[in-house]
């Protein structure tokens, strides 16, 4: 799972067991990464075949991801996603928007705060798409990449199988 904000993009692993949990597992500096559409077909630096493929490379040239999207129009809005995240951050450029150092500060404070060191930090659905809606979100850089952060999905509506089975099941003690 990828969410990408300004500045970075952030890639989790859906939790196998618990599927409403993702796991942080890194981030990229998008400053740092260029885009490029790959073609369908044998891609040279991977040498594997690939569909609805793009690839992040470095600009320093020591880091080349390659993502494959399941379908041409998912390809699409990440392409665009990419494209219009830059146009953003060079619109801030532009205008000046910027965060002091006091601002980022009383961030991470508020972070720690609402989050008790040594347990794993989560975030409610709600609060996710608070975050969503705001116009900058982004993650602190101070935060280390081995931490955990675990993002809630709703959860599923209970099944009524196990109600079902034990009213029509006639045990006895």
């Amino acid at each position: 799972m990828f969410f990408l904000f300004d500045h970075q993009m952030v890639y989790c692993k859906k939790d196998l067991l618990r599927r409403d949990m993702l796991y942080y597992k890194g981030r990229m500096d998008m400053d740092h990464m260029e885009v490029i559409d790959v073609e369908d077909g044998k891609e040279k630096d991977f040498n594997i075949s690939v569909k609805n493929a793009l690839k992040l490379r470095s600009l320093a040239g020591d880091e080349v991801h390659l993502l494959c999207a399941k379908k041409p129009e998912q390809k699409q809005r990440w392409l665009r996603a990419f494209a219009d995240e830059r146009t953003q951050v060079q619109h801030d450029q532009e205008t000046g928007f910027s965060l002091t150092e006091v601002q980022k500060k009383q961030a991470m404070l508020n972070a720690c705060k609402s989050h008790p060191a040594g347990k794993p930090k989560a975030v409610t659905r709600p609060y996710y798409d608070f975050l969503l809606r705001q116009k900058h979100p982004s993650l602190p850089t101070a935060v280390p990449q081995q931490q955990v952060f675990m993002l809630a999905e709703p959860k599923r509506k209970t099944s009524t199988f196990w109600h079902n089975i034990g009213r029509l099941t006639p045990f006895k003690k």
